[in-house]
């Protein structure tokens, strides 16, 4: 069973609120580089966020040009007749 980047999006993106929290740590014990590591963090997680975005908009523009709705719930497309 292969797992493909599109399951993994929730993980991924539990980066962000990890990060924030680590940020909050480090500013609380000014600990600098840990700060520094959270920050990339949160970049990070914005990169993760503008790609998925744009992944799933793909997925919608070829459902739209089969024909089909995109349900972006099911990641899949549905036919109506």
């Amino acid at each position: 069973m292969m797992v493909t980047v599109l399951q993994l999006q929730p993980v991924l993106l539990s980066i962000a609120p990890v990060s924030v929290a680590v940020m909050l740590y480090a500013m609380k014990r000014k600990k600098l580089w840990l700060m520094r590591v959270s920050l990339l963090g949160m970049v990070l997680s914005v990169f993760l966020l503008f790609a998925f975005q744009y992944l799933d908009y793909r997925y919608l523009e070829s459902c739209l040009q089969q024909g089909e709705v995109y349900n972006p719930l099911q990641n899949s497309c549905i036919k109506f007749n």
